[in-house]
C-alpha cells in the first residue's frame, strides 16, 4: 500500500528519483575514499613504519656488545644494569619506540634478558608466535599490528650475531589506528553528509517542481467542480509555466463557451417565451375562425332554406300567373292573396338581403383574419430560422468544447459529458425545429388554400347579395304589380304575360342563388374544418415549443453548475 501511495505523489517520485543516485554515489564515493586511504596506509604508511622499525631494530642489534648479552645471561645481576643502559641509551630522542628488550632462551626457559626502564634482569615471558620464529629461524621477523592493555604497538625482532638471544624493538602503531579510524569516520561522516545534501537536494528540487504542480492540481479540481472565476497565477518560464498558462487559455476559453451557451440558452428561452405568446394569440384567433365559421355555416344553411321556401313561392305563383285567366273571377281574392304573398316576399327578401350582408361582412372578416394569420405564420417562421441558428451554433460550441475537454485529458473529462449532453439537446432542438417548420410550412399552405377559397366564397357571396338587391327590387316591382291589379283589371292580361316571364326569370335566379348558397355552405365547412385542423396543428406546435423551452431550462440548469468571471 505505501509503494502504491508514493507512486502517486510527484514530489515523493522526484525526491526518490534523486536520492537513490546520491545514496549509490555516496555508496561509492565511501567505498573509493576508504579503499584509497587503506590503499595509502597499507601500501605507503605501513611500509615506510615497517621500514623505520627495522632500521631501528638492525641499528639496536649492531650497537649490543654480544659478549655483554652473554654476560647478562651468565649474570645478571652483574651485567644487567650495563645492558640496560645500553638500552635506555639507544632509546633516548628515539621517537615512536616505546620498548626495546634482549630475548633470550635460558634453561629451556623463554626470558627477557633485559628491557629499558626495568630493573628486573631475566623474567621468564613465554615467547610470541613471532620471537619463537625469529629465535628458531635465526631471521628478522615483524609483527603485524596489534592492541594489548599497554596499547597499540608494532614489533620487530632480529637475532644478535654471536650470542643465543634475539633484540626486540616495539614501536607505537597508535597513529595508524588513529588513522584508520579518523578515514573511516571521515568516510561515513563524507557519506551521511552526501546523503543528507541530497536529501536536502531532493526535497528543494522535489518541492520547487511539485508545489507548483499541486497549485495545478487545486486549479484543475476547481475546474472540474464548475468553478471558472479564479484565474491561474503562476510566475514562471519553464515548462511548468506553460502548462500553466495553457490551463488558463483553457479556462478562459471554457468560460466564453459557457458563457455564449447561456445567452444562447436565455435567448432561446425568451424566444420560446415570444412563441407560446404568439401560439396563444393564433389559437385564439384559429379559435374564432371556427366559431365564425360554424356561424356562419349555420346563416348559409338557413339562407338556404328561405331560398328553397322563396324559389317554391315563386313556382306556386308562376303556376297562378299562368291559371290566370280562368281564375279572373276570383282575381280580387287572389289580388288580396297576391299582395299578401309580395308583402311577405319583400320581407323574405330584405331579410336575405341582411343575412347576405352579413354574410359579405364575414367574408370580410374572414379574409382579414385569414392575412393576419399569414402573417402571424410568417412571423413564427422567421423566429424559428433564428432558433435554427442559434441551434447551429450551440452545436457547433459543443463540438469545440468536446474538442477542448479532450484536449484536457482526465482533468477536462467532467465538462466533456457535460458538452456531449448540450450537444444533444442541440440535436433535439434541431429536430423539433424541423418538426414545427414542417407543421409552419403546412399551416402556410393551408392557410393560402383557405385564403383562396375564402376569396371565391367573397366574390360569390358579393354576387349572391347582388342577387339578392335585384330580388328585393324585383319583389318591390311585384307588390307594385299587385297594387296595380287592385286598381285596374284592364291590364291584368298584358301584365300576367309579363309577370308570367318574369317569374320564370325570377325562379332561374332563385335556383342560381340556392346552388351558390350550397356551394357557399360547402365552402364555409371546409374553411371550418380546415381552422379546427389549424387549431390542432397550433396545439401542437404549442406543445413543441413547451418541450423547447423545457430543454433551455435544463441547459440553463447545467450551465448554472459553472462558475465563471
Amino acid at each position: 500500500m505505501k509503494k502504491m501511495l508514493w507512486r502517486k505523489s510527484i514530489r515523493s517520485q522526484l525526491i526518490i528519483s534523486f536520492i537513490l543516485p546520491f545514496i549509490l554515489f555516496s555508496v561509492v564515493a565511501f567505498g573509493f575514499v576508504y579503499y584509497v586511504s587503506s590503499y595509502i596506509i597499507q601500501d605507503h604508511v605501513i611500509p615506510q613504519f615497517d621500514e623505520r622499525l627495522t632500521e631501528n631494530g638492525e641499528t639496536l642489534a649492531e650497537k649490543l656488545d654480544p659478549t655483554l648479552i652473554q654476560n647478562v645471561i651468565a649474570f645478571p645481576e652483574k651485567y644487567g644494569e650495563e645492558l640496560k643502559q645500553e638500552l635506555d641509551s639507544f632509546i633516548k630522542n628515539k621517537n615512536g619506540i616505546e620498548y626495546v628488550y634482549v630475548l633470550a632462551r635460558h634453561n629451556g626457559r623463554d626470558v627477557i634478558v633485559a628491557l629499558n626502564d626495568s630493573d628486573e634482569f631475566m623474567v621468564e615471558s613465554p615467547f610470541t608466535e613471532e620471537q619463537k620464529q625469529s629465535y628458531e629461524q635465526k631471521e628478522q621477523i615483524l609483527s603485524s599490528i596489534y592492541q594489548d592493555k599497554w596499547g597499540v604497538h608494532k614489533s620487530f625482532f632480529m637475532p644478535v650475531e654471536g650470542t643465543d638471544a634475539i633484540i626486540g624493538v616495539d614501536m607505537s602503531a597508535k597513529f595508524i589506528k588513529q588513522l584508520e579510524h579518523w578515514i573511516w569516520t571521515f568516510s561515513i561522516i563524507l557519506t551521511a553528509v552526501m546523503i543528507a545534501a541530497g536529501i536536502i537536494l531532493a526535497l528543494f528540487i522535489g518541492n520547487r517542481i511539485a508545489k507548483p504542480l499541486k497549485q495545478l492540481v487545486q486549479y484543475t479540481k476547481r475546474f472540474s467542480n464548475g468553478d471558472l472565476s479564479q484565474p491561474i497565477k503562476m510566475k514562471r518560464e519553464d515548462e511548468i509555466g506553460i502548462l500553466a498558462a495553457s490551463f488558463e487559455e483553457m479556462r478562459k476559453n471554457l468560460s466564453h463557451i459557457i458563457q455564449q451557451v447561456s445567452d444562447n440558452s436565455q435567448t432561446i428561452h425568451g424566444s420560446s417565451e415570444i412563441l407560446l405568446g404568439s401560439f396563444a394569440e393564433l389559437s385564439q384567433a384559429s379559435q374564432q375562425i371556427a366559431v365564425s365559421t360554424n356561424e356562419e355555416a349555420k346563416g348559409s344553411e338557413e339562407r338556404a332554406h328561405h331560398i328553397d321556401r322563396i324559389s317554391h313561392m315563386i313556382s306556386e305563383m308562376s303556376m297562378s300567373i299562368s291559371n290566370v285567366d280562368e281564375q279572373t273571377k276570383w282575381i280580387k281574392n287572389l289580388t288580396g292573396q297576391a299582395r299578401e304573398q309580395a308583402e311577405k316576399g319583400n320581407i323574405q327578401v330584405q331579410m336575405i338581403t341582411e343575412q347576405m350582408s352579413k354574410i359579405k361582412q364575414n367574408g370580410i372578416t374572414s379574409k382579414q383574419n385569414l392575412s393576419d394569420l399569414g402573417e402571424k405564420l410568417k412571423q413564427i417562421n422567421h423566429i424559428i430560422q433564428m432558433i435554427q441558428e442559434i441551434s447551429s451554433q450551440i452545436h457547433l460550441l459543443a463540438l469545440n468544447a468536446s474538442i477542448e475537454a479532450a484536449r484536457a485529458g482526465d482533468a477536462g473529462r467532467g465538462f466533456s459529458v457535460v458538452a456531449q449532453e448540450v450537444q444533444k439537446l442541440a440535436h433535439q432542438t434541431d429536430e423539433s425545429i424541423q418538426v414545427i417548420s414542417q407543421a409552419i410550412e403546412e399551416m402556410n399552405e393551408q392557410a393560402k388554400v383557405v385564403l383562396q377559397l375564402n376569396q371565391q366564397d367573397f366574390e360569390d357571396i358579393v354576387k349572391g347579395v347582388e342577387i339578392a338587391e335585384d330580388n328585393g327590387r324585383l319583389f318591390h316591382a311585384i307588390y307594385e304589380s299587385v297594387e296595380q291589379l287592385t286598381k285596374g283589371m284592364d291590364a291584368i292580361a298584358k301584365n300576367t304575360e309579363d309577370l308570367y316571364q318574369s317569374s320564370d326569370q325570377v325562379l332561374t335566379s332563385i335556383q342560381e342563388i340556392a346552388a351558390i348558397s350550397e356551394q357557399g355552405v360547402a365552402v364555409i365547412q371546409e374553411i371550418s374544418a380546415s381552422a379546427i385542423q389549424q387549431n390542432h396543428t397550433i396545439d401542437y406546435l404549442k406543445e413543441q415549443n413547451i418541450q423547447l423551452k423545457r430543454l433551455a431550462d435544463h441547459l440553463q440548469e447545467m450551465i448554472a453548475k459553472f462558475k465563471i468571471e
